[in-house]
């Protein structure tokens, strides 16, 4: 006698886009990583140095992203490419960061998420994207004196 069980109309397993969307987390980890370790040095001078976070971020955000990927006890249904904004916006934020700087890479992030992704006013993007960029130079490069990396187009107008 057997017992019939129905299975779901689910396919069971990771689809693809998640697997992909944690190995890109994990290379996006090294990277910003890398660019902390070897571009701009983790300890300068007795001190943290502008890779300081950017190693630390990098590898916890690689490891959580290897961990993930490994043992992960979670089954996810198929999604949309939708889901993937976030990653690549960020991706290109990390990769604007030789260009731009820090600052000026994390404000110009935020304004186009909450204006694009929030479909929040001009008015209301900008003044929340200048007010972050202004906060994070107030907190980590004034007060805590973090040296962050200033990019090729501030270097330009020194």
């Amino acid at each position: 006698m057997s017992v019939g069980v129905k299975r779901s109309p689910e396919r069971e397993g990771l689809s693809w886009l998640p697997a992909l969307v944690t190995i890109g987390i994990v290379v996006m980890g090294l990277c910003w990583a890398a660019f902390g370790i070897f571009k701009y040095g983790v300890w300068v001078n007795n001190g943290p140095g502008g890779g300081f976070f950017s190693a630390v971020a990098g590898i916890g955000a690689a490891s959580l992203g290897i961990y993930e990927f490994f043992f992960s006890p979670v089954r996810a249904k198929p999604i949309g490419g939708k889901s993937l904004w976030p990653a690549a916006a960020m991706a290109l934020a990390i990769l604007c960061i030789p260009l731009l700087g820090m600052v000026l890479s994390m404000s110009a992030f935020i304004l186009l998420w909450i204006l694009l992704v929030e479909k929040k006013s001009w008015k209301q993007s900008i003044l929340t994207g200048i007010g972050a960029g202004v906060a994070l130079y107030l907190l980590f490069g004034l007060w805590l004196k973090v040296p962050f990396p200033q990019g090729l187009f501030l270097e330009l107008l020194r």
